[in-house]
């Protein structure tokens, strides 16, 4: 099916047939990604008052009870909700049925090789992205003053399928944005940022979170919504796009389910895109 829409003044043609998850699919059996060592995600069947809910054990229908941190075990997406005093669930939050997303390839250097900042300073081993290998990366698709991207998709070299299942540790620590690549997709108007790495700041970073402050307009160091706060952003980590998806310009559907949380397990979902 062709889906027709207008963004900005241009019309565009969206692929549904060509839809892909970049969701990373949380087994609850075997390998899944891990940040900050919180326990594995889990899965249980329900035991209540004589039922169980596996029909394996002689239980009529399957029922799981599931634990989880969205934050840490799986592809999620959260809200200004994560660093605020204020409740903003990221289940109420109105996010477009397609927006038109940028996907850029990048390869993280390390803090020797760039000139940018970071709040903690940064470290020698540390992988950083910055501003102009962003901007290289997206100029590459096209003038996005002109494209005006809802969403802003950025994907990590190398591309290991181990992703999917990676433990993250201060052995194995994750990139991360500077100061200024923050501000310079905040330039590019994007409400809607989305990684394959775990967390869009260092994970080590004295709780300063300053990347996730810039992005929302929430001053750094404090807790509280502002005026200035864009409460209808989104950020959201772990999800993986595969090699053969090449750079470019998509539509995506960014499915949340409606939890009153800070972040939940979400399913993106891109589909190509061109102009009609």
């Amino acid at each position: 099916m062709q889906l027709n829409f207008e963004h900005q003044g241009k019309r565009y043609q969206c692929a549904t047939e060509d839809a892909t998850s970049i969701a990373i699919e949380l087994d609850f059996d075997g390998p899944q990604p891990n940040y900050f060592g919180v326990d594995p995600a889990s899965s249980s069947a329900l035991k209540l008052d004589g039922f169980v809910g596996d029909t394996n054990q002689g239980g009529s229908c399957n029922v799981d009870s599931l634990c989880l941190v969205p934050h840490c075990n799986c592809t999620h997406t959260e809200s200004v909700g994560h660093i605020v005093n204020q409740d903003v669930p990221v289940g109420q939050i109105a996010i477009d049925p397609i927006i038109v997303a940028m996907l850029v390839t990048v390869q993280p250097q390390t803090a020797k090789q760039v000139t940018e900042t970071y709040r903690p300073e940064l470290e020698g081993s540390d992988q950083i992205i910055d501003s102009t290998q962003l901007l290289d990366a997206v100029a590459k698709l096209g003038d996005p003053k002109l494209i005006c991207p809802g969403a802003l998709i950025v994907r990590t070299l190398p591309n290991d399928t181990d992703k999917r299942s990676r433990t993250y540790s201060k052995k194995n620590a994750s990139p991360f944005f500077t100061v200024e690549a923050v501000e310079a997709i905040n330039s590019l108007g994007v409400e809607h940022l989305l990684v394959d790495f775990p967390s869009i700041d260092r994970s080590n970073d004295d709780g300063l979170l300053t990347n996730h402050h810039i992005f929302w307009g929430v001053p750094e160091t404090t807790h509280d919504l502002t005026e200035s706060t864009k409460r209808d952003k989104t950020i959201t980590e772990m999800v993986f796009v595969a090699d053969e998806i090449a750079d470019g310009l998509f539509g995506i559907n960014i499915q949340v389910p409606a939890l009153k949380s800070d972040a939940a397990p979400s399913r993106p979902i891109i589909m190509p895109l061109k102009q009609a």
